[in-house]
C-alpha cells in the first residue's frame, strides 16, 4: 500500500511539473502577441499587477505569514529578476526575433542557473559541467550567428541578459524555498513588490487600451496568470513533492513545448535546423544537470 501510494505521488508530481513547463513554454509566444499592440515595459509591469492580485487573494484565503524581516530583502531581490528582470530583458528582445529563436537562445537557463548556484555556494562542479555549459553556450553562439547572418543583434544580448536576470531570481528564491513553501515564495515577491508594479502600470497606460485586438488583451492575462502565477504553483509544488533532482528534469521539455506554443498560438514555422539545435542545447543542459 505504502508503495503504491508513494508510486501515485510521483506520478502526481511529475504532473504537476509538467504542468508548470507548460505555462512558463507559453511565456515566449504569448509575449510576441502582446507586443504587437503593447510596449515591452507595459507587458512587464500589467502582468505583475494580475499575477499580484491573484497572489493577494490567495494570502488572504490560505492564511499565509508573513515574511520575517530577514526575508524580506531576499523576497524582493529575486522578484526583481524574476517579475521585472526577466520579462522585460525577454520582450524587448522579441521585438527583434521570433519566438522560437528565444527558445533556443533561452534554452540554456537550466543551466546557466546550476552555475550561478555553483559559484554563489561554493560547490566544486565536475570538469565536465563546464565542458557542458561551454558547449550549450557554443551552441546558442552557432545558432544566432546562422539565423543573424553571421552577427550576433542587441536582440540576442537581452535574451542572454534575460536569462541571466531569471537565474539568479531562481537562485536566491531557491534558497528561501527551503525553508518556506514554494507558491509562499512568489506571492510574497509580487505583493511586496505590487506599488511598484502599480504605480508603473499607471504611468505607462497605453491610450485606447480597451479598444486594443482581444488577442492581445488575453496574451496579457495569460501572461499574468499563467506565466507569471499558476505556472509556479504547479512547479514549485512538483518539485516539493517529487524532488527538485527528479522532477526539475520535466524542465527540459520546455524548450520543445515552446517550439510547439509557437506554431499553435502565432502559426510560426519551425525548420529542422531550429529543431536539430534544440535537441543539442536540451542535451547539454541534460547532461549538465546531471554533472552540476
Amino acid at each position: 500500500m505504502f508503495n503504491l501510494l508513494r508510486r501515485h505521488q510521483t506520478a502526481y508530481a511529475y504532473a504537476l511539473g509538467f504542468v508548470g513547463v507548460l505555462c512558463f513554454a507559453a511565456t515566449l509566444p504569448l509575449t510576441t502577441i502582446a507586443l504587437s499592440d503593447f510596449s515591452p515595459t507595459f507587458i512587464t509591469v500589467i502582468r505583475a499587477v494580475i499575477a499580484g492580485m491573484a497572489a493577494c487573494i490567495w494570502i488572504f484565503l490560505s492564511h499565509s505569514t508573513r515574511p520575517k524581516r530577514e526575508e524580506v530583502k531576499p523576497l524582493i531581490v529575486s522578484g526583481l529578476g524574476l517579475i521585472f528582470g526577466f520579462p522585460l530583458a525577454m520582450a524587448i528582445g522579441l521585438q527583434s526575433v521570433p519566438s522560437y529563436h528565444g527558445a533556443v537562445v533561452l534554452g540554456i537557463l537550466p543551466l546557466v542557473t546550476a552555475g550561478l548556484s555553483v559559484m554563489v555556494h561554493g560547490y566544486r562542479a565536475r570538469f565536465g559541467f563546464w565542458l557542458c555549459a561551454v558547449a550549450g553556450a557554443g551552441l546558442v553562439i552557432v545558432f544566432t550567428l546562422r539565423e543573424q547572418g553571421g552577427s550576433v543583434s542587441w536582440a540576442d544580448l537581452w535574451l542572454v541578459l534575460a536569462a541571466l536576470m531569471a537565474s539568479s531570481g531562481y537562485v536566491i528564491a531557491g534558497d528561501l524555498a527551503k525553508r518556506r513553501p514554494g507558491p509562499w515564495v512568489i506571492c510574497w515577491s509580487l505583493v511586496l513588490l505590487s506599488p511598484v508594479s502599480i504605480i508603473a502600470t499607471l504611468l505607462v497606460w497605453p491610450d485606447f487600451f480597451w479598444v486594443r485586438p482581444e488577442s492581445s488583451l488575453l496574451a496579457l492575462l495569460a501572461l499574468g496568470l499563467f506565466s507569471m502565477f499558476f505556472g509556479f504553483f504547479a512547479w514549485n509544488t512538483g518539485l516539493a513533492l517529487g524532488g527538485i533532482a527528479e522532477v526539475g528534469q520535466v524542465q527540459l521539455l520546455q524548450l520543445f513545448l515552446t517550439l510547439l506554443w509557437g506554431s499553435i498560438l502565432i502559426g510560426e514555422v519551425v525548420t529542422l535546423d531550429v529543431w536539430i539545435f534544440a535537441s543539442l542545447v536540451a542535451l547539454t543542459v541534460y547532461i549538465g544537470r546531471k554533472l552540476a
